[in-house]
């Protein structure tokens, strides 16, 4: 059993690394993996949602003093009202939705918004009807995502952000691990009276995570904002290829 602790450190390491260069993707690996070690779906969103708290600790960490952070402040406590009142209600659909039926759905999704990515955002000019279209996406995203584990939710959320607010690949990252932060501390309280809470696999889940997702950022904040725009892409890419298989 010992052995399966160790893995889930090494899992989570390279699952948050890659996370943290492609500002998400993580969980086309962690979600199988729970299965693999024979976690219910209920224990693995639960422990899931605990590692993921320290990758967004460490990974804003990793953004702390750069120019990558949000000034909009109005945008940020609007996304952080939206993330609370969200996860707090998400959780409870868990056991009642079957994940197969928005697997193509989502694929379909992501790989129809990547070209989206690549546009000159100085040339779009967008009306306070089209962000507001936005905010209630996004905010649709955010409750789906609180009881369903896909990276896909968080590569659309990502082009919503750079579209229709003019954030940069970065500044979208670092302002979705501020809500991935605030989305897993409220799933994690709700989802462990459930009794789905494996400690085990959660502390080496958590250190794993943590330092791959700080390692991963810092790897991104480095090399540039077309490099994180790049990586986002194959990301999202290789996350929809997953769904599909």
């Amino acid at each position: 059993m010992e052995l399966m602790y160790i893995a889930t450190f090494f899992v989570a390491f390279i699952s948050s690394v890659l996370s943290g260069i492609a500002g998400g993707g993580g969980s086309f690996l962690m979600a199988p993996y729970w299965l693999i070690a024979g976690l219910s779906p209920v224990q693995g969103a639960t422990t899931g949602a605990f590692m993921a708290i320290g990758m967004g600790g460490s990974s804003l960490v990793a953004f702390k003093g750069t120019d990558h952070m949000p000034k909009n402040d109005t945008l940020v406590w609007g996304l952080f009202i939206m993330t609370l009142l969200t996860s707090l209600v998400g959780p409870f659909f868990l056991a009642h939705i079957s994940i197969t039926v928005f697997k193509p759905i989502l694929a379909i999704l992501t790989i129809v918004s990547l070209p989206f990515l690549f546009i000159n955002r100085t040339s779009v000019k967008l009306t306070i009807k089209n962000k507001t279209i936005g905010l209630i996406s996004i905010a649709l995203l955010f409750l789906v995502s609180s009881f369903i584990t896909s990276s896909a939710f968080s590569i659309i959320i990502a082009v919503l952000l750079t579209r229709v607010f003019g954030l940069t690949v970065l500044q979208s990252t670092a302002l979705r691990r501020f809500t991935g932060l605030v989305q897993s501390l409220v799933i994690f309280t709700v989802l462990v009276l459930f009794g789905g809470f494996v400690w085990q696999y959660a502390i080496a889940a958590l250190f794993g995570g943590s330092i791959g997702s700080y390692v991963g950022t810092r790897v991104a904040i480095r090399s540039g904002e077309k490099f994180a725009r790049n990586a986002l892409a194959v990301g999202a890419l290789v996350s929809s290829v997953a769904l599909l298989l």
